[in-house]
């Protein structure tokens, strides 16, 4: 066994627009460059069938220059993959550089990068994360996975499965033969996601005006749609059904069903399309209340205040306003705690006096300052709300604890027979509420050690009890 450090190698152009990365030698990954240099490093372990003496890792990387276009290839090392102890490198670039990257069945991870990118693999596993710029994916095997991006985004799979969370931009298009398809906490205008034979789950923020798209032949189009959402939908599937969990009435015709909701009069309602050929369509609600959501519309009412000059703009505040309003008080409504809820509810109500009191001879700034002053109410408000339910979960962690830890107790829980009696009140349910306290605990046990975070944890005890 061989261990090479590949000491740091450093490309510096006055004029880089593109970069080119074709990988064929090991796991890589990129990262954001501090400054206008291309960077590469990293520690390999691995034995090779070949004299050592005659080896030299240079030999394996091959780099390139011209007309703005910086390309790097890396290059297949000599000896079995299997024998690789220890392989990554690490490839730091510049922001808002194109760019362009090759891995046949090596992993690839982006990490906090500001660039717009294209990246294709084979069999090797796709991770991009943190990162802004338009993203251009394709994988024929290998699975992708992208947290917490935004930009456009445009993915077009063979077998291999992709997931997202928290992305956003202004379109999303998705394609897959058989590959599932996973996006949560999903926020985009245009959406248009399709696949053959493969499941598509999709869960939206509440972005207005939104046009969406789903397509499949067999498989499942699970659709969660968030709280207080205006929305038409028309789904037609040819020997499939439609199970909703909605409130809004689902009217059929014939193999074509439409569900209209409108929360608000004046809202821009999305206009949502599904079809399917024999797959299942599930429409699903989502009451978690969406701080970042909430956060977005106030600091929306904060900027429109300062563009406010005469009585229709002051009109179209208003309207703004109401919206808000309305999405904040079912969102308060969702507060167990009547102090934290009554905060809240008078924060909301001081926000509205503020606007319709608020006189045009009034300096910009001052308003924007009692806007702030209550937006941070309203947000601070229904925060404390959701983080009250960490401190219901700590109580209930230790209630009945007879172990030195939540871990211990959850392994007694777990392992014992015995204890089904006291999981439930009733015998003839006691296999199916031993499965939920199981789940129950193991949620309560990632919270604990900072897995997951308190409105998480809110979110998984709410579908346990829906099951």
């Amino acid at each position: 066994m061989k261990k090479i450090t590949v000491s740091e190698r450093n490309w510096k152009y006055d004029e880089l627009s593109k970069i080119i990365i074709t990988n064929e030698m090991l796991p890589l990954q990129i990262e954001s460059s501090p400054d206008s240099e291309i960077k590469m490093e990293g520690d390999l372990v691995f034995e090779i069938d070949v004299d050592l003496e005659d080896f030299d890792i240079q030999d394996y990387f091959e780099d390139s220059y011209e007309d703005g276009v910086f390309s790097l290839n890396l290059l297949e090392l000599p000896g079995s993959p299997k024998k690789f102890k220890s392989l990554q490198m690490k490839l730091k670039i510049p922001n808002g550089v194109f760019l362009e990257v090759y891995t046949g069945n090596f992993p690839l991870s982006a990490v906090g990068l500001i660039n717009p990118a294209r990246i294709q693999t084979e069999n090797g596993p796709i991770s991009v994360a943190n990162c802004e710029g338009d993203l251009h994916l394709e994988s024929e095997n290998g699975p992708v996975r992208i947290r917490n991006c935004e930009g456009n985004l445009y993915a077009k799979l063979d077998n291999g499965p992709i997931s997202g969370e928290d992305v956003s931009g202004k379109g999303i298009s998705l394609s897959s033969e058989n590959g599932p398809i996973k996006m949560r906490l999903a926020s985009f205008e245009q959406v248009e996601i399709r696949t053959e034979n493969g499941p598509i789950y999709y869960e939206t923020q509440p972005v207005e005006a939104a046009a969406m798209s789903f397509s499949t032949e067999n498989g499942i189009v699970h659709l969660v749609l968030p709280l207080n959402y205006s929305f038409s939908l028309k789904a037609e599937t040819e020997s499939g059904r439609v199970k909703s969990k909605l409130d809004a009435e689902v009217i059929k015709e014939d193999n074509t069903f439409r569900i209209e909701q409108i929360y608000s009069e004046g809202d821009i309602i999305a206009q949502i399309e599904i079809n399917t050929e024999n797959g299942l369509i599930k429409l699903s609600a989502d009451s978690y209340i969406n701080l970042d959501y909430i956060k977005t519309k106030l600091n929306q009412i904060k900027e429109a205040l300062e563009k406010v000059k005469t009585g229709d703009e002051k009109e179209k505040v208003n309207e703004l306003v109401n919206k808000v309003l309305d999405y904040l008080k079912k969102a308060a409504g969702n507060i167990n705690e009547d102090k934290i809820k009554d905060k809240v509810n008078e924060a909301i109500a001081k926000l509205k006096t503020t606007i319709e009191d608020m006189n045009l001879e009034d300096t910009t700034a001052n308003i924007k300052i009692k806007v702030e002053d209550v937006s941070g109410e309203i947000y601070d408000g229904i925060k404390e709300g959701l983080k009250s339910m960490k401190a219901e979960f700590d109580g209930l962690k230790y209630e009945h604890l007879n172990a030195e830890s939540l871990k211990d107790y959850i392994n007694k829980v777990v392992n014992s027979p015995l204890i089904k009696p006291y999981l439930s009140a009733e015998k003839k349910k006691a296999e199916k509420e031993e499965i939920a306290e199981r789940s129950r605990l193991k949620i309560l046990d990632m919270l604990e050690r900072g897995k997951i975070t308190s409105e998480e944890a809110e979110r998984l005890i709410k579908a346990i009890g829906k099951e």
